[in-house]
């Protein structure tokens, strides 16, 4: 004859179950938590380092304007200076002509 039992180890079984489930849930939630975390951290990162990247190239792009500008000033300065000593190379002669004009 067969016992029959009252069912107990058959509810405890079913209540360890449950509890197995419901912690394998609890792990694979704080896993897909920690895998959005990740790249929701990767995605900053990779966002700050795109800012630091425009940052550098917009001070590349000051610093080579300055330069120009610079060089521009210079290039510049050097055609007046050329300018005014062709002028005063131009009125010298001509001071020597009226000069000579006069001894004569």
């Amino acid at each position: 004859m067969a016992r029959r039992g009252s069912g107990f180890k058959t509810a405890v079984r079913v209540v360890k179950a449950i509890d197995r489930a419901n912690k394998q849930a609890i792990r694979e939630s704080e896993r897909r938590e920690k895998a959005r975390q990740r790249t929701e951290a990767q995605a900053i990162r990779a966002h700050d380092k795109l800012v630091r990247e425009a940052q550098r190239e917009q001070q590349k792009q000051s610093r080579l304007r300055k330069s120009a500008e610079k060089q521009a000033f210079k290039s510049a300065l050097e055609d007046a200076s050329e300018e005014y000593k062709e002028r005063c190379d131009e009125r010298a002669t001509l001071r020597k002509q009226f000069i000579q004009e006069v001894l004569k």
